[in-house]
């Protein structure tokens, strides 16, 4: 969330996580004035539409789609699930249509909404540019679109100011070494 505020030059304070009104207890949770979202995708929704400028229906489903796909599929594509309710393992790197999918269409288009960085590529990145975090050995590359718009995002001013130098530069390296191995994955035999 606080990319897309950085991104958007909107001032913004950090609290402490915790305690917060999240009925779960959980973060990210924001206060606006006397608005108060939980979850990710909902806190991006409403940070777009109050400061987007997306003022029609049709120019909110531009990205509304995205956001929502994000969280809904993408974050267990990007992270799985255990019965445990922690992450089982990443598909980013697997055989797998709608990962197939994303890469034709990143194929197309630096950015996923009309060319434009938008409020959807904070909401898709995020995701994907988390996964090199928890999984040190994925290797997406044979999904080289992809990779370069992970690549794309991670050298932004703001995503260093959102995630950190050491983020972005992690990124920054590992998708240079991954569009570098050309699609074979270290240690593979082809």
């Amino acid at each position: 969330m606080s990319w897309f505020l950085i991104e958007n030059n909107i001032e913004f304070e950090m609290a402490p996580p915790r305690p917060n009104k999240h009925p779960f207890g959980q973060v990210p949770f924001l206060v606006d004035r006397d608005v108060e979202v939980f979850e990710s995708g909902a806190i991006l929704l409403y940070l777009a539409d109050k400061y987007g400028g997306a003022d029609t229906p049709e120019k909110r489903a531009s990205y509304t789609k995205w956001v929502v796909w994000a969280n809904s599929c993408l974050d267990g594509l990007c992270f799985g699930e255990s019965d445990k309710g922690g992450m089982s393992g990443t598909s980013i790197d697997k055989p797998n249509r709608k990962m197939d999918v994303l890469e034709s269409l990143l194929g197309e288009s630096d950015w996923i909404v009309d060319n434009k960085f938008t409020v959807a590529d904070v909401a898709v990145a995020s995701y994907l540019n988390y996964v090199p975090i928890f999984f040190s050995n994925v290797n997406p590359s044979s999904r080289p679109n992809m990779v370069r718009y992970m690549q794309r995002c991670a050298e932004r001013p703001g995503f260093a100011k959102a995630f950190g130098e050491d983020h972005a530069s992690l990124i920054q390296s590992k998708a240079k070494a991954w569009l570098a191995s050309g699609g074979k994955p270290k240690g593979a035999f082809w």
